[in-house]
């Protein structure tokens, strides 16, 4: 077997270094020729070809193993379709090679599959039950096959970027959080996109669990095909009523006991207790589990409370659906940044709950036209929308027109690579930037920039 593994990430790396301790040939690419791919090349001591073109394909190779983040229209993994070589993703790579006899717990979603895994892993913690975690937002999969083996249970969370090539897995239980809008600069359409997130459901049988959510169209639409038991969270037995989740009609907690707020996260809470009921965890070890978990880092964070203003990061959401979820998620008055790098998204999703916003501060290379849209929506007439050049000018005007009791929200809506590696640095930055102003002090400027009230 000749393996050509295509992306030098973190998952290609991962993929390449297994496949050599197993003795198999191997190759590695990469469209990047910079001094961190030849490091790379370097350290696993193999053939490496850089700055790759279709005709890295040349040598008979038996498959390609992909980075999630080379898009299906990149022209070798294009160039590998036409000549039949077959693609598969890393994660499917690595169940390939973890073989039977493991139990496989499979979490995706546009937004919220990060917690839902965590909140799973913390039950699962809790009530002393060996597993592993991997995917995503971890590690992965193929870099930890060892521990997953002798754990005999794998908690996974995919994007859509793995499932794209992972036909077929048959998980003992599969979540479906929700299908939003999203990456699709990667995806050739929307329904590509959604018809990648229903993969995760693919090969299950009558004795696994699927778990989709009520309010998920995308979901509803495809409940019928599910062949496994079919849990649908948020109507039936499993839903949050009067204050109360409840789990296949047992209560579970209230909502005012738990560690973290918001519907999207409630809802969370239920797939997670729903899916380790399902692995063997008891009722009671789930509601500990639940209480004891705390959210992830920039993800509705906390980050410092300033003269009676509130700043939170949720440098995490980087599409509209997950902004919209966390507008929802604060009953006070919000002063909210928006912006990073461009996908290209359409933000009409959040536009019914922006009446409850003091200001809106767009920022970054997305904000001039996320600033022009809702100014065409008249959302400027009730709000002041105000246009920065980066975050740090944004936390200074959010600042500036934030009022005691306030909530000064970084919920971007877009990725970060404008400014920042990815969404964690942008968050730190963020928290840095509320500290500084506190250090340096309240710097007067011009609204230059703002529109409406």
């Amino acid at each position: 077997m000749k393996t050509l593994v295509y992306g030098l990430g973190e998952s290609g790396v991962a993929a390449a270094r297994t496949l050599i301790e197993r003795g198999e040939e191997v190759v590695v690419a990469d469209s990047e020729d910079s001094e961190r791919t030849r490091g790379i090349v370097h350290s696993l001591g193999i053939e490496g070809r850089l700055g790759a073109e279709p005709r890295v394909l040349e040598g008979g190779f038996d498959r390609v193993v992909a980075s999630p983040l080379v898009r299906p229209r990149n022209p070798v993994l294009a160039a590998a379709e036409e000549r039949g070589i077959p693609v598969l993703s890393e994660v499917a790579l690595g169940l390939e090679l973890l073989g039977p006899g493991v139990r496989v717990a499979a979490v995706t979603g546009t937004n919220g599959k990060t917690t839902a895994v965590g909140m799973l892993r913390a039950i699962l913690a809790a009530s002393n039950v060996p597993h592993a975690v991997a995917g995503n937002s971890w590690r992965a999969l193929s870099g930890c096959l060892e521990e997953v083996r002798e754990a005999g249970l794998l908690v996974l969370e995919l994007s859509s970027f793995q499932l794209h090539y992972l036909p077929g897995p048959g998980f003992e239980v599969a979540a479906l959080l929700n299908v939003r809008p999203d990456h699709l600069n990667w995806h050739a359409s929307f329904e590509e996109y959604a018809a990648d997130k229903l993969r995760v459901f693919e090969g299950q049988g009558q004795q696994d669990l699927a778990l989709v959510s009520s309010t998920d169209l995308v979901s509803r639409e495809f409940i019928d095909s599910l062949v496994a038991e079919t849990i649908v969270v948020g109507e039936g037995e499993t839903l949050v009523e009067g204050g109360r989740l409840s789990l296949r009609g047992r209560p579970l907690a209230e909502v005012g006991e738990l560690p973290f707020v918001g519907p999207h996260n409630y809802e969370n809470a239920l797939f997670a207790a729903a899916a380790a009921e399902r692995l063997g965890v008891r009722l009671e070890e789930i509601r500990e589990g639940l209480l004891g978990y705390r959210i992830e880092a920039h993800r509705l964070q906390v980050v410092a409370k300033r003269d009676g203003v509130t700043y939170v990061d949720d440098s995490k959401a980087t599409n509209p659906a997950a902004v919209a979820a966390a507008l929802a998620s604060f009953e006070e008055t919000t002063v909210l940044i928006l912006g990073g790098s461009e996908k290209e998204t359409d933000f009409s999703e959040i536009l019914p709950l922006l009446d409850d916003c003091r200001a809106i501060v767009c920022q970054g290379e997305a904000g001039p036209r996320i600033y022009e849209f809702l100014e065409e929506w008249g959302v400027a007439m009730d709000v002041f929308v105000f246009l920065a050049p980066d975050l740090a000018a944004a936390v200074e005007k959010a600042r500036r027109f934030a009022h005691p009791g306030d909530v000064v929200l970084l919920s971007p809506g877009c990725a970060s690579f404008d400014q920042y590696a990815g969404y964690a640095e942008r968050g730190t930055a963020f928290a840095r930037f509320v500290s500084a102003e506190e250090a340096n002090g309240y710097r007067g400027h011009s609204n230059e920039g703002a529109v409406g009230r």
